[in-house]
């Protein structure tokens, strides 16, 4: 789809997908997806999901299972960056890529797309962490626990992709319609500026 013509879509219109990765690491050209899930969220509501471990055939460190609770044997029968990238593409279609801390799921996403020769995702991105830095100025942390504290969202699942990727989506939800109800943004444009 056009982006200008995306850009004008009402927020109701607009099909958000809401995407969480967990990884061996920090950096997606030393490191690689352990897990991805992805939400769709349209008008309010979550629509579909997908989620998957990925082999990221290479060993997930200590620190990184402790926090995640992934290890080596969970993700040993799981398909590969290689095998899952055109799957990614196809559920992010043109939606809006939305995640909390947008620039290091995307920098994942994208290396994981080119493993299966697909380009980079050209979709708008919405940081629901940019969001939170203008609609909650008083939390002294934006990351995504005291952000879904702060509105009461429960997140039973915390640093695994799904857990994640559901509390995002929730949030998302929560500063569509408090920009709608309270900024008089109505559109994916005036959206996409407020971040």
């Amino acid at each position: 789809m056009n982006s200008d013509l995306l850009s004008s879509q009402s927020i109701a219109e607009t099909t958000f997908v809401v995407v969480d990765v967990e990884t061996t690491g920090l950096s997606p050209r030393e490191g690689g997806i352990t897990e991805i899930a992805m939400v769709k969220v349209r008008n309010g509501l979550i629509h579909d999901e997908y989620t998957t471990l990925v082999n990221p055939l290479q060993p997930i460190p200590y620190s990184i299972t402790v926090m995640t609770g992934i290890d080596d044997e969970m993700v040993v029968g799981a398909p590969t960056a290689e095998m899952v990238a055109s799957e990614i593409a196809e559920f992010l279609g043109c939606g809006v890529f939305t995640a909390h801390n947008a620039q290091f799921d995307l920098g994942f996403v994208n290396h994981t797309l080119s493993k299966g020769n697909i380009a980079p995702i050209e979709n708008p991105i919405l940081c629901t962490c940019k969001l939170a830095r203008h609609m909650l100025p008083n939390l002294s942390s934006k990351s995504l626990g005291p952000v879904t504290k702060q509105l009461g969202i429960r997140n039973s699942h915390r640093h695994r992709a799904a857990g994640d990727a559901f509390a995002t989506a929730e949030v998302l939800i929560r500063f569509l319609r408090r920009l709608e109800e309270h900024y008089d943004v109505h559109d994916l444009a005036g959206v996409l500026k407020f971040q």
